[in-house]
């Protein structure tokens, strides 16, 4: 029991690594010049399309078809921002400072998996509910298995190089049970047996396609192509002397970040996952 009650300031305990999320399945780069900042970026989509066949005889001497033009896609800016309000009695600037940078340290990569899910004020694009042409996959069998299978095998009809499979994190005992996450991963990435890379984010929704709400006890799962997430290299935190509220002696502490993101090719499926996984400690059969 404490003998006095006013306790001893004492520094913050460092919070550990980031929980995984799209931070760790996306490509992140600190790069957003201020151009970009500005404007966006766009890139070519030139790992997307279609190979045929072609039947080669001196019968029919068939026409091969060629495809006109070049896919782009493109990512717009956004702003992630914290804030921290408090009396400047007892705090030091660089205390204040510190603390700001502290909180959007930490809540960063849940905004910006928001921002990628869709539905969020302001909006952001791209977005997966807010896709247009995304493909609806329809599984041959309940469960999280049937589910994840059917969308594998739909998105890799249409891109042939490994995709990301985006989901909230309550369907994680789902996908557990149903041994969805390799017991393998590739430098600390989980992915699926076949090596599609998970994206569980705590920031994502379970919505859908033009935000339809999933069927009860299934959250919607959505597939893309890699994902290239990126962003200022610093956060911007303005002078908190400079900001302060002097009438009523108030630190008012800003910290901001531009975020851009986007995926290499226009290429959106979706599945409605069952997150029910039963209720019992036993390994399923193989």
């Amino acid at each position: 029991m404490a003998i006095l009650t006013n306790p001893q300031l004492v520094e913050a305990p460092p919070p550990g690594r980031l929980r995984y999320g799209v931070f760790t399945a996306a490509r992140v780069s600190d790069d957003l010049d201020p151009r970009t900042v500005s404007a966006g970026f766009a890139h070519a989509a030139e790992d997307c399309g279609v190979a045929r066949l072609y039947d080669a005889n001196c019968d029919t001497n068939p026409v091969k078809v060629f495809d006109e033009g070049l896919g782009y896609v493109e990512g717009a800016p956004y702003w992630v921002y914290a804030t921290h309000k408090c009396g400047s009695v007892g705090r030091t600037p660089q205390e204040i400072e510190r603390t700001v940078r502290r909180k959007l340290a930490g809540a960063e990569q849940t905004a910006v998996e928001a921002a990628i899910w869709g539905g969020t004020s302001p909006p952001v694009d791209p977005a997966l509910t807010a896709t247009a042409g995304v493909v609806t996959v329809t599984p041959d069998g309940p469960g999280a298995g049937a589910a994840i299978a059917a969308l594998e095998e739909s998105f890799y009809g249409a891109y042939g190089y490994v995709g990301t499979i985006h989901i909230n994190t309550r369907a994680y005992a789902a996908i557990t049970y149903a041994e969805l996450i390799s017991d393998t991963p590739s430098a600390g990435v989980l992915t699926t047996p076949i090596g599609s890379l998970w994206s569980i984010g705590g920031g994502y929704d379970v919505t859908g396609p033009s935000g339809a709400a999933p069927d009860a006890g299934s959250v919607w799962a959505f597939m893309t192509p890699p994902v290239w997430i990126r962003r200022m290299q610093q956060p911007i935190v303005p002078d908190v002397v400079q900001t302060m509220d002097r009438i009523h002696n108030q630190y008012m502490a800003l910290a901001e970040r531009v975020y851009a993101h986007t995926w290499a090719c226009d290429i959106v499926h979706a599945v409605q996952v069952p997150v029910a996984a039963p209720a019992t400690t036993t390994i399923p059969n193989a």
